[in-house]
């Protein structure tokens, strides 16, 4: 059998083994759909068995949403369902096989109009408004526009007529209404003040380096510079409507005119790093304009058409935004031959990637947005060949990129629309290059490690069971095409050749690779097979870009081996060379026993103690990784500066009220007052509790003595003397009351900076002396009262601060001594671990105490009498706070220093 026949009968065994499975298990059965109007507008409603995934994409020419659900059974609901209001129809698809299942639910709308798609419970709702709606706009490539500028969402314009991509720079307008939902959750809101945009970008023989001059007469602005302009944007914002003007790689050398003429109403000129921006604010609405290159310079143009092709040759690159106004219909010259698209590829990288199209010849292309996530590139008088009409599943690669859909829209003609899916906010950009186009795809806020890729869904060709069998998204080791082999003692050989021509790949056989095989293999990734049919022969591979070199194991590992000894042979034929490594943080002879590791067995290294430097010997490549081991290790120590903060505060409150009262009555008859009576015939009633008062006899025989703590600097009193005129009776009266209240703050703050994992500590504080008398006589002992903070610091991976702390704060308490007259020490301490990010500050501990008290003293029986029982008692209250706190601010001071060194 020749080698074609053998090819024929494979890919006739493919055709007849490759065969469409259910998917029952785990699928959203869709169970109803219904078309309600709303007013104006109408919904489609479509309810499942569980919570919907899906991705949502919009078409024109006819105007038309298509909602693909994943894992989805659409068997209940499949067919054409009548409209409502602004929708016309409703088909619902199936497409299925053994890995995906899709349900395709496919909105003919009347005419352009804003739509929302949401999910509810286990439904899908799609609603539809009545009027006209102009599409979503895509987001600009960002701009840092001045600050008074961009402030809210610009007002909704007429839609302007779609222009057609072409191969130089497009002006373009465009509406700014509310972005299609696509989310299961929430909307994805796109930066609305953006109108359009244009960017221009081209090889010149004398670039521009300044603006030498600024001009404006009959409604142009003249830019005038000392050499051609490589590249310029242009942005036409809302809100007020403005055009902002980028000229970029210029200094800027003159002064803005005075405008205030016609549409322009004013000028405004910034100087950045990297370019000159130039703001023209208009009257009420933007005028049309147009921007063009003037020999040295720029001139832009206000009046005239809205967009316009540049004269420029096709074959220069030349980069275009695009616009997301949704594609309608575009007059394209029937009598033109269709352009064939020969090649379609992705170069992926960390921030997306770039697909590349060689064409046959020049397109008119356009790029829609129909939510942040996805983009949709759609080619006018295009064919895309059979063999590129598929999906690529990118989920794998380390790209934010996780699907591109490629194919031709079924009924639209010669036209060809590519799909991009990605876990977050696609930036793209198109140029075209010589022989095609560039589609740079860059996505923001996703970082690859860290996404979780979701299934998702894209475009569908006409043959669904392609999209099925090729891309859909997948969690494999395997990414190769799936094939079905049915073999008997077939020529392993013949079995290798027909697996590198389905692969693609160039083979080359072993002579000693003999034997036959019979398989049986179904819907089996081809790399998958080929790793089981070399395992069965024990064989092995090595892949060499585009050839496969298939041998035994055993002559594989025997050449390694050789490969090995050869090169340790060469090492060992190798001249030796001696070098010289500085050490400038680390100290060499601990570094020495690392760069010891990576020398070979004729490799010596010595250390030079006084200038801390390394003398290596060995061949020049060990030399090498030893220099890049030196550099890598000897960095800074990271330094941390450790910010304590110790705040007192004590509060003390103390209030006293007090009375003192007593006095005399006699009865004599010496003072004409007798009693009368032969016994008694004198009488005296006198306060019994001895006391003295200013003012007052020496003994005032008080009856009552309850004073306040009044005396000099505390409090104050008042004291009442009565008496009668011939002295037969006296009161004496003294109300005092004493109140204190005091406030005393204490903030210590000490500073220490150390090294990472080294102990540093700072004090500050008296030592006091205590004598001790034992039979050995007197001794004398000093104990420290002092300040001190004492910090181990460990610097985390994040930036973060691990700290062992303790911080203490002991002073003497001469309130409180010994029987040796020596005052007490307070004792403050705190000892933890915390963990604290750089320059934050945290409370590691707090104390508060509040000591209260009440008291009385009284008369028996007299004090409780309403009123005037006050005469006969004395009250006191004090209140008393202490309240300590202690604050850590760790510092990394060299942070910057180490970023650079690593």
């Amino acid at each position: 059998m020749t080698r074609g026949k053998l090819v024929s009968v494979v890919v006739a065994l493919l055709a007849a083994t490759l065969g469409l499975d259910s998917q029952a298990a785990e699928l959203n059965t869709l169970r109803d759909l219904k078309v309600v109007q709303t007013g104006a507008g109408a919904q489609v409603v479509v309810t499942g068995t569980r919570a919907p995934t899906f991705t949502v994409f919009r078409l024109s020419g006819p105007e038309r949403l298509v909602v693909d659900l994943s894992s989805a059974d659409a068997t209940g609901i499949k067919g054409h369902h009548n409209g409502q209001g602004p929708v016309v129809g409703v088909v619902a698809s199936q497409f299925s096989d053994e890995r995906a299942s899709v349900g395709r639910l496919l909105v003919a709308l009347q005419q352009a109009a804003q739509y929302d798609v949401r999910a509810d419970g286990n439904r899908v709702v799609i609603s539809v408004e009545g009027t006209q709606a102009p599409a979503p706009v895509a987001a600009a490539p960002e701009v840092k526009t001045p600050a008074p500028e961009v402030k809210t969402p610009a007002p909704e314009a007429k839609p302007q007529p779609a222009p057609v991509a072409s191969a130089g720079p497009v002006e373009t307008r465009a509406a700014s209404p509310r972005p299609a939902e696509v989310s299961q959750d929430k909307a994805a809101v796109l930066p609305e003040n953006v109108v359009a945009a244009e960017a221009d970008e081209r090889e010149v023989a004398h670039p521009a380096r300044r603006i030498t001059g600024l001009s404006f007469a009959r409604d142009t602005l003249n830019i005038r510079a000392d050499g051609e302009v490589a590249r310029y944007e242009v942005l036409e914002l809302a809100d007020p409507p403005r055009l902002a003007v980028d000229v970029y790689g210029v200094g800027l050398a003159a002064r803005a005119p005075r405008v205030n003429s016609g549409a322009v109403k004013d000028l405004r000129v910034g100087a950045h790093s990297d370019k000159v921006r130039l703001v023209l604010d208009v009257r009420n609405t933007m005028p049309a304009y147009h921007v063009e290159r003037s020999g040295r310079g720029l001139a832009v143009v206000f009046g005239g058409k809205l967009a316009r092709q540049s004269n420029a040759p096709a074959s220069m690159p030349e980069k275009v935004v695009a616009e997301s106004e949704p594609l309608r219909a575009t007059p394209v010259d029937a009598r033109l031959p269709a352009v064939d698209v020969k090649e379609l590829s992705f170069d992926e990288n960390e921030s997306g990637g770039r697909v590349n199209l060689k064409l046959s010849g020049t397109v008119a292309w356009k790029v829609e947005r129909p939510d942040p996530r996805s983009a949709v590139l759609t080619l006018e008088n295009a064919r895309l060949p059979r063999r590129l009409e598929r999906s690529l599943d990118t989920s794998e690669l380390d790209t934010p990129v996780k699907m591109i859909s490629a194919f031709s829209v079924p009924g639209e003609g010669n036209r060809v629309r590519l799909v991009v899916a990605a876990d977050g906010a696609i930036e793209e950009n198109m140029s075209q290059v010589s022989g095609g186009l560039s589609w740079r795809l860059s996505v923001n806020g996703v970082k690859t490690e860290q996404v979780t890729v979701t299934q998702r869904t894209a475009g569908f060709t006409a043959e669904a069971p392609t999209y099925a069998a090729e891309g859909a998204p997948q969690q494999a080791r395997y990414r190769g095409k799936k094939v079905s082999f049915e073999f008997k003692d077939i020529d392993i050989q013949n079995l290798l050749r027909i697996i590198a021509e389905l692969a693609k790949k160039n083979i080359v056989v072993s002579d000693d690779v003999t034997g036959k095989l019979s398989l049986r293999l179904r819907n089996v990734p081809w790399d998958q097979a080929l790793d089981i049919i070399l395992r069965t022969k024990s064989l092995g591979k090595e892949d060499l870009g585009n050839i496969l070199r298939v041998a035994p194991l055993k002559t594989l590992e025997e050449e390694s081996k050789l490969r090995q000894e050869r090169k340790k042979s060469l090492i060992a034929q190798e001249d030796l060379v001696v070098n010289l490594i500085p050490v400038n943080y680390a100290i060499a002879s601990d570094m020495a026993a690392r760069v010891k590791d990576v020398l070979s067995e004729r490799g010596t290294v010595t250390v030079d103690t006084r200038t801390n430097v390394l003398i290596t010997k060995d061949v020049r490549a060990n030399i090498e990784k030893a220099r890049a081991l030196v550099r890598n290790l000897d960095t800074q120590t990271p330094q941390v500066l450790i910010e304590s903060r110790i705040v007192e505060a004590n509060t003390t409150f103390s209030r006293e009220l007090g009375v003192q009262w007593g006095g005399q009555a006699i009865a004599s008859r010496s003072l004409g007052n007798a009693t009368g009576l032969l016994f008694p015939s004198t009488a005296v009633a006198t306060g019994g509790v001895a006391g003295t008062a200013p003012g007052l006899p020496p003994v005032p025989n008080f009856a009552v003595n309850l004073p306040a703590a009044a005396d000099v600097g505390t409090g104050g009193a008042m004291s009442f003397v009565f008496g009668s005129a011939g002295g037969a009776l006296a009161l004496n009266l003294r109300l005092s009351a004493a109140e204190l209240e005091g406030t005393l703050k204490t903030i210590s703050s000490p500073k220490v900076t150390t090294l990472d994992n080294n102990t540093a500590r700072i004090s500050q504080g008296v030592s006091l002396p205590f004598s001790q008398v034992s039979s050995a006589g007197a001794n004398t002992t000093f104990v420290e009262a002092r300040l001190s903070l004492e910090v181990t610091p460990h610097i985390t991976q994040d930036g973060s601060i691990l700290m062992t702390i303790n911080a203490q704060n002991n002073q003497p308490d001469p309130a409180n001594t010994g029987s040796n007259g020596q005052p007490a020490i307070q004792r403050k301490e705190a000892n933890t671990q915390v963990l604290v990010k750089d320059g934050d500050t945290t409370v590691i501990g707090g104390i508060y105490v509040r000591r209260g008290s009440t008291s009385t003293a009284s008369v028996p029986f007299l004090s409780k009498i309403p009123v005037l029982g006050l005469l006969f008692k004395r009250h006191a209250e004090s209140d008393n706070r202490q309240e300590l706190l202690i604050f850590i601010t760790p510092r990394i001071l060299n942070r910057q220093t180490i970023a650079q060194s690593l």
